[in-house]
């Protein structure tokens, strides 16, 4: 007799691909924020193991001077040897013999194929009377391994990557500050409209909304349309309205109609800034060009000459050269010089 096994399908589990979809993005995220820092221990490794097998070349090399080996100086070390394997990327790059084999001269051990790597580059001077070390560091991150070696040195890409580096920070910082002031913006209960870096965020009493007319719905509904239409009245049309409207339960004050600012002296503060640096604009062309004299403009003066800017009148007057009168030669009439000047 055949005997049919019946398996119930609600006792067979398994995953989605929802399940599995977020595992892997799970997986992939852990991925990338681990896998710089596995490098850099994994480089840290190799720099450590490199200056294990440098300082017992060394040792070598030093033992050989002292037994009186030739010079001790053409005495390749056993750890050197060419064909056996070096830590990483790490390649042999100092003196050599005749026949190409490293020798006690001068020992180097550098990544030749990164301009920006992070495997310090180990030097040991052994032509003198003492053995001296120095490194390279072609990656900020290979300081302390250079510093923990010798004389340190910088070489490489090290400064563009610091430059990088320190442009990164900046732009980091300046990110967490941008979304500190917006918080702070939004928990003093502001109803208005800010910039957040280069993007413009409108909020109602401290929460915020889509857009600039979503916050114009909001308000209009709170304070009145009519109040509403008489401050969009005063902005103008387009917006271009600069100073402090207070009316009808409205309290704005606002740049060029579309900037909100916080009171009447950020009103006049935001004006002056315009209006000296459209002056700054215009002294500065007129040292481009190397215009001669007065630059005026918004109520803010200055002198120019020969490119360069002067603050009172007085010294560019004191920077200009003093006109020479030409100097006036009377003729010589010839019957003087015979002593009958009566006749000129």
């Amino acid at each position: 007799m055949t005997h049919l096994k019946f398996v119930n399908s609600k006792a067979v589990k398994g995953y989605t691909v929802l399940e599995l979809s977020v595992a892997a993005a799970i997986m992939v995220s852990l991925s990338a924020i681990a896998t710089p820092s596995v490098l850099k221990f994994m480089q840290d490794g190799q720099v450590d193991e490199a200056k294990t097998l440098l300082n017992t070349a060394i040792a070598e090399c030093l033992s050989k001077k002292n037994q009186g080996i030739t010079s001790g100086n053409e005495y390749t070390p056993e750890s050197l040897t060419p064909g056996k394997p070096l830590p990483g990327k790490y390649a042999y790059n100092g003196s050599k013999n005749t026949n190409n084999t490293p020798n006690c001269s001068f020992l180097q051990l550098e990544d030749t194929t990164d301009a920006g790597s992070r495997l310090t580059t180990l030097i040991a001077d052994l032509s003198g009377t003492s053995v001296v070390k120095s490194a390279v560091a072609k990656h900020p991150d290979s300081k302390p391994g250079c510093e923990s070696w010798g004389s340190c040195l910088e070489g490489g890409d090290i400064e563009k990557l610091r430059v990088a580096a320190a442009a990164e920070a900046a732009k980091q910082a300046r990110l967490a500050k941008i979304e500190q002031d917006y918080s702070d913006w939004l928990k003093a209960g502001s109803s208005s409209c800010t910039l957040k870096g280069d993007i413009e965020k409108c909020a109602f009493r401290g929460r915020e909304v889509a857009n600039r007319p979503a916050l114009d719905a909001l308000i209009e509904a709170e304070v009145g349309k009519l109040a509403m239409d008489n401050y969009k009245t005063w902005l103008g049309t387009p917006p271009s309205k600069s100073g402090c409207y207070v009316s009808e339960k409205i309290n704005k004050c606002v740049y060029k109609g579309t900037t909100e600012v916080a009171d009447d002296a950020a009103v006049k503060n935001a004006v002056y800034n315009e209006e000296l640096g459209q002056f700054n604009a215009k002294l500065q062309e007129a040292k481009t060009n190397k215009t001669d004299g007065k630059v005026t403009l918004n109520g803010h003066t200055k002198w120019t000459y020969n490119g360069e800017q002067y603050d009172t009148e007085a010294a560019y007057t004191a920077a200009k050269p003093v006109p020479v009168a030409p100097v006036v030669v009377a003729p010589t009439c010839i019957w003087a010089t015979f002593g009958w000047p009566q006749l000129c």
